[in-house]
């Protein structure tokens, strides 16, 4: 009886600085450190109007890529070299065709490096839609900024 017991004391005396790496080791498997970027808003097949905000949320602060910030690249129906360069957390997109569309963000770095993170919702822009072009809008906390060669603009 004596024997199991001193065992048992021994298997938790051991235990205990294990645990204690573990957790300075960050032991949890969800915790990777990498950056995440989630789209809030639409939801994923939202029916929409020509124009609507898009917002996400970043695990980093963003920012213009001129503070050295991580920034988002907003795009339209894969055409990730015709994006616009957001700061912040939302963008309004304007002018959608009517029909289905994918719209696209993805997490860079302030030298337009892939910070490896990025979303996308599918929305249907109802009937009324406007232009197939859309324009740029730029919402609180964004840069606005155009970037890539394409045509659209946002």
């Amino acid at each position: 009886m004596v024997t199991t017991t001193w065992r048992a004391a021994a298997a938790a005396v051991a235990t205990v600085p294990l645990l204690g790496l573990l957790a300075a080791c960050g032991g949890s498997s969800s915790g990777s450190g990498s950056p995440t970027l989630d789209i809030t808003s639409p939801a994923n097949g939202a029916h929409v109007g020509s124009s609507f905000p898009v917002t996400w949320h970043s695990s980093v602060t963003l920012g213009a890529p001129d503070t050295g910030r991580d920034h988002v690249h907003v795009f339209v129906d894969g055409h990730a070299n015709d994006y616009t360069v957001v700061g912040g957390d939302q963008f309004t997109l304007k002018g959608l065709a009517p029909g289905k569309h994918t719209v696209d963000v993805t997490l860079q770095h302030a030298d337009h490096s892939s910070a490896g993170a990025q979303d996308q919702v599918s929305v249907t822009v109802g009937q009324g839609g406007g232009t197939s072009t859309p324009s740029p809008s730029a919402s609180t906390g964004s840069s606005g900024s155009t970037g890539g060669s394409g045509g659209y603009g946002y």
